[in-house]
């Protein structure tokens, strides 16, 4: 079995080894004390020196912060081998970037995934570098499974992935933030707001998920001719929400490509 060794023990860095765990060996290596003690505690997991794990892993995810990843890969370059993979799930850091400062041959994929991988309901976008073998990418979809669903794509949509569901979760937050300050606006106390806004948000994920209907004619069915919702959709229109939402969309989008290196 190949042994997967993550560099980088941080949120995502933790919820990929908690839930890989099962079904591979895992090595960390974690240079912050307190992330440390972290992985000691919640995973009872040990890191080890990054030389080890280079030593050790056939498979290696980097999970590092991308303004760490230009001294990471010349500390790790003498130590690699050709036989080992490279995962990186560094935002905007491309596969050709990385593929410059590692030795020749090197096989190299890049991911994005996002936050609900945490609780195992991420996805997570893989695209491919141009050393890989035939079933590399299999090898990295197996992995990131493991915390939701995955979708291969080409490198270049990488910026509008990243703009939709890398980013995409803080948008569906700030709505979420937005409705439960507009419920205690309307009386209700905070704990029942945050129920109720996050079971309706659930509740639409999974009736949308399971059903795969186009969410346009879900909406048309809760939204009755002159009823509340309908009132509700009136002001939505009015102040050409759908412009708002593609605007902050095509920011992040420039923003990811501004960052990109």
């Amino acid at each position: 079995m190949q042994k997967l060794g993550i560099i980088g023990g941080g949120n995502m860095g933790e919820a990929i080894i908690e839930r890989v765990r099962p079904d591979y060996p895992v090595l960390v290596s974690e240079k912050d004390s307190s992330r440390q003690e972290c992985l000691k505690k919640n995973l009872q997991l040990n890191p080890v020196a990054l030389s080890f794990l280079l030593k050790e892993a056939d498979i290696i995810l980097i999970a590092v912060k991308p303004q760490d990843m230009e001294g990471l890969l010349k500390e790790i370059s003498p130590a690699l081998k050709t036989s080992q993979l490279i995962i990186s799930i560094a935002a905007g850091v491309t596969t050709l970037y990385i593929e410059k400062r590692l030795p020749k041959k090197t096989r190299v994929i890049r991911t994005m995934p996002n936050m609900p991988a945490m609780v195992g309901e991420g996805i997570t976008a893989i695209c491919a570098g141009k050393n890989l073998l035939p079933d590399d990418l299999t090898t990295a979809q197996k992995i990131f499974e493991k915390v939701g669903e995955t979708v291969i794509v080409k490198e270049e949509a990488m910026d509008a992935v990243t703009a939709i569901s890398g980013s995409g979760p803080a948008y569906v937050y700030l709505f979420m933030e937005c409705l439960m300050k507009s419920a205690v606006q309307l009386g209700l106390d905070e704990k029942l707001a945050a129920r109720l806004v996050v079971r309706t948000f659930l509740g639409g994920a999974v009736l949308i998920h399971q059903k795969k209907a186009d969410p346009a004619v879900l909406r048309a069915k809760v939204t009755s001719k002159g009823g509340t919702t309908q009132a509700a959709m009136d002001v939505f229109m009015k102040s050409n929400i759908d412009d708002t939402i593609a605007q902050a969309v095509k920011a992040a989008k420039k923003r990811s490509q501004q960052l990109s290196h």
